[in-house]
């Protein structure tokens, strides 16, 4: 263990040395603006690709390839470390009982892309094509004035085995912090896959959008949320709603489910590399330090794309000199909404206000190697009281990646969280059967009787 955490070390300190040097010798003639092609790892690539020199590229892939080397031998004298890690934990149901011997085969046959780490896992989110999934937009137009859109997978854009019945199961897929769905293609496509109708809730000023009004919505505020999926039942009134979140997408998943808790429109909902308690990520250091000023440098980025719009709300000269997410934060989202502080923004944010509401069955998804969510904020304790609630681990999968494969890599959280939303279906068809069954067995005997 030591062994590869000391590889890993050394070749990040030859990307800061190299990066150092390439900044004092070279300096980049222009800053380009950043775009929403940030994922679940939005961190890293947005700042090598927007402002690093050739120098600091090629040391950065000399750093990572050095890594990656180490990391190989020093597996092959410890061995691989994914395997005590894998665990499925939940509460005691029916449910998780039968969802847990679904997807305990699932888990054991993941095996990470060997010639990784959790770093270069996160560089692999922004370098692997995503499917060639297209889209059409929906505009909405919320209460307020406000706007957002749903991007449709369109099923001709992958192979269909049959084409989508009007009732089929819809995945609402919500993206991470500055993210949208051009993101979110290769999970669009393994829904379209397993027959689900996948649609994409793109954020206010994100996808491409402008702001229609100086709002940007809260990290867990959920009426935006609300009116979309509103949108989404009024489209399609036969189909069974399901959402799945990646990253700050999960926390916006979770804030729902345990705000609405029975009056929730989702089914059920998959959470792929939460935060759990965001306060205790980004205001009490438990968020990887250079993550942090790396995610802050992203979410610069984003404010200044829509600067014009929020230059009279919000105290945008701060936020640029912001070196951590609290502190970004506390110039643009606690003065755009009001608030007196950090502590009383993130009581009312914060996914897990509510979690003793949650009623729907839920799947959390962590990689034990996130950089990002580290693996300190998994409330381990709520899974094991919660009957609905199931959280599988994983020894590595980074953050929101998860590849697999040599070098045609694939993520295996897709495949899981749509494999859980099919056994879930399962699981339920199979109840409504039995009660069915029931009750043609009974209605014999209750007329005899009468």
């Amino acid at each position: 263990m030591e062994k590869e955490t000391t590889g890993c070390t050394a070749g990040w300190s030859l990307v800061r040395h190299f990066r150092s040097r390439a900044a004092t010798h070279k300096r980049a003639e222009a800053t380009p603006q950043a775009t929403d092609r940030s994922s679940g790892a939005f961190m890293l690539s947005s700042m090598v690709a927007t402002t690093a020199s050739k120098e600091s590229m090629l040391a950065t892939a000399a750093a990572t390839l050095i890594s990656g080397c180490v990391l190989l031998a020093a597996r092959g004298i410890i061995g691989s470390r994914t395997g005590a890690a894998k665990r499925i934990i939940a509460g005691d149901s029916e449910l998780n009982e039968f969802m847990t011997g679904a997807l305990q085969p699932m888990l054991d046959k993941y095996t990470p892309t060997w010639w990784t780490n959790g770093h270069i896992q996160c560089f692999l989110t922004f370098l692997v094509p995503q499917s060639p999934v297209k889209y059409k937009r929906d505009v909405l137009t919320f209460k307020d004035g406000g706007q957002a859109s749903l991007d449709w997978a369109l099923e001709t854009s992958v192979a269909m085995a049959k084409p989508l019945a009007d009732d089929a199961p819809i995945a609402i897929i919500m993206h991470g912090l500055v993210g949208c769905s051009e993101n979110m293609r290769s999970l669009c496509a393994e829904a379209l896959a397993h027959g689900y109708r996948p649609v994409v809730f793109n954020k206010r000023g994100h996808g491409g959008m402008k702001l229609s009004t100086p709002k940007l919505q809260a990290f867990g505020c959920v009426q935006d949320l609300e009116e979309a999926i509103a949108h989404v039942e009024k489209t399609f009134p036969d189909s069974e709603l399901y959402g799945i979140g990646c990253s700050a997408g999960a926390g916006l998943l979770c804030s729902y489910l345990c705000e609405l808790g029975d009056n929730s429109h989702l089914r059920a909902g998959v959470l792929i590399s939460p935060g759990y308690n965001a306060f205790d990520l980004f205001c009490r250091g438990k968020i990887n330090p250079v993550y942090n000023f790396l995610m802050t440098f992203t979410l610069k980025s984003f404010l200044l794309r829509h600067k014009n719009e929020l230059e009279d709300v919000v105290d945008v000269a701060g936020a640029l000199k912001a070196t951590s997410i609290s502190e970004f934060d506390r110039h643009v989202y606690m003065k755009m909404h009001g608030y007196e502080n950090l502590e009383s923004y993130w009581k009312v944010n914060n996914p897990m206000r509510d979690i003793d509401n949650l009623t729907m069955p839920l799947l959390c998804i962590n990689a034990l190697d996130d950089p990002v969510c580290t693996k300190e904020t998994i409330p381990y304790d709520e899974f094991h009281r919660k009957p609905k609630a199931m959280l599988l681990t994983t020894g590595e999968g980074s953050h929101c990646a998860f590849f697999e494969g040599n070098f045609q890599l694939k993520s295996w959280c897709n495949g899981a969280a749509m494999a859980y939303l099919d056994r879930l279906r399962e699981f339920n068809g199979t109840r409504d059967s039995e009660s069915v069954l029931e009750v043609g067995v009974d209605a014999p005997a209750a007329a005899a009787t009468a």
